[in-house]
């Protein structure tokens, strides 16, 4: 299973460095969507992120069913987020099935990862 969720992970990177875009679900009292973490102590909570709108849609249902699915730049997510997510110790959820299982991953990996993944498709682009 863990196999599967690396796969999901990695296919985030992909689509949302090439869409320039990543998707959540956000509800204006509660917040964004986030649970607590299943593999990592240290985590405050794992915020959730999905590389398709229709992969966040699986969860809009009991607890987030008055969410609703928001569209969030690249370059505002790597700007503003994931500095202050690492500040804060919360982790990153990506492209969690409707079971709430999924990689839990560092933000500053996550960045790492995001901006590895942005240079390599603009070297793609000038070859």
């Amino acid at each position: 299973m863990k196999e599967q969720y690396l796969k999901n992970a990695e296919m985030f990177v992909e689509q949302v460095t090439k869409q320039d875009e990543l998707f959540g679900l956000f509800d204006e009292k509660q917040g964004w969507a986030n649970c607590h973490a299943h593999d990592n102590k240290d985590a405050q909570a794992v915020y959730l992120f999905w590389s398709e709108p229709a992969l966040a849609e699986k969860l809009q249902n009991e607890e987030w069913a008055d969410y609703k699915v928001e569209a969030i730049s690249l370059p505002v997510f790597l700007e503003s987020w994931l500095d202050g997510m690492q500040k804060q110790q919360v982790f990153a959820g990506l492209n969690w099935d409707e079971n709430l299982f999924g990689l839990e991953i560092e933000a500053m990996v996550l960045k790492n990862s995001l901006i590895e993944k942005e240079q390599e498709l603009s070297k793609q682009e000038t070859a």
